[in-house]
């Protein structure tokens, strides 16, 4: 559900933006809200095709309007910021004219024929798409990053990479997941030679070992959800992990792909990976690498 002041904004927008025949796709928060994702929404991000700078300048004629300058891993061709009142509250708006990323050296510039269709009191409005943002967010929020992950598979993941232009430098996890959507074709064909050969095969379902139905004494559900906000920093460095059982209080992983042929992987579990389960999912007393 979005906050009332963000949703009659929307909706106006929307309807402005419409009557100008602007192509838009809401990103940012507000985006992943309408996806489904419980997060707070600071102001809205809208992506805008960069020929429409005029008719943007027409919709926000009678509105204050200042021209920061872009920061962070993405640049456009040109962004503005105003704000936006409404009968509940005023709203923050940043509006993005071609939105590009730049990661591995490379811009890679974010498309208008993903996305999908929101209804919202009455009015379509059009939403980023989640796996486009994905790189966006595992550079610059890993947090986010982690919760759009839990929402897709690899495929669409790597999908959208090869759509970005990144995709024969890119793997979302650097190796063959236990279990994970992955196929040998779509390896093949979208990765590099050089991707290709860091991928790593690990871990057989026979070799994981977790504790008999019932006994647990760790709840396997809010594990898995801190291994996700774990992963996209582990990722960003090429590495990965892999959960291969739970014992009692004892959490056994696999460090693969960078990590895994790091001199500090135990280092990196027992200082970092070990407090944050510790820390977050009661009864991990103690987490062990292979």
């Amino acid at each position: 559900m979005l906050p009332e002041p963000i949703q009659a904004a929307l909706i106006e927008i929307a309807r402005k933006f419409d009557s100008e025949r602007i192509s838009y796709r809401i990103g940012g928060s507000a985006m992943l809200a309408m996806s489904g994702i419980d997060v707070p929404i600071g102001d809205i991000d809208l992506v805008v095709d960069a020929t429409s700078r005029e008719a943007v300048d027409r919709v926000l004629a009678d509105r204050d309007v200042e021209e920061p300058d872009s920061s962070g891993p993405w640049r456009s061709d040109w962004f503005v910021r105003t704000s936006w009142p409404t009968d509940s509250g005023t709203v923050n708006i940043d509006v993005i004219g071609g939105l590009a990323l730049v990661i591995d050296e490379r811009v890679a510039i974010f498309p208008f024929g993903s996305g999908q269709r929101v209804d919202l009191g009455g009015v379509e409005i059009s939403v980023g798409s989640l796996a486009h943002w994905y790189h966006l967010y595992r550079v610059h929020d890993p947090g986010k990053a982690a919760l759009i992950a839990g929402r897709l598979s690899d495929k669409a993941i790597m999908g959208a990479a090869t759509e970005l232009g990144i995709g024969d430098v890119f793997s979302p996890t650097l190796i063959v997941r236990i279990g994970n959507s992955a196929r040998a074709d779509w390896i093949e064909r979208d990765m590099s030679d050089q991707v290709q050969n860091s991928i790593i095969e690990v871990a057989s379902p026979s070799e994981q070992a977790f504790d008999e139905p019932g006994s647990e004494i760790i709840d396997l559900a809010l594990l898995d959800e801190t291994l996700e906000y774990i992963r996209p920093a582990l990722q960003a460095d090429g590495g990965d992990l892999v959960l291969l059982g739970t014992t009692g209080g004892k959490v056994t992983l696999q460090m693969v792909g960078a990590c895994g042929g790091c001199p500090l992987s135990t280092m990196t579990l027992t200082a970092g990976i070990e407090r944050i389960l510790q820390d977050r999912v009661p009864g991990v007393t103690e987490v062990v690498a292979l």
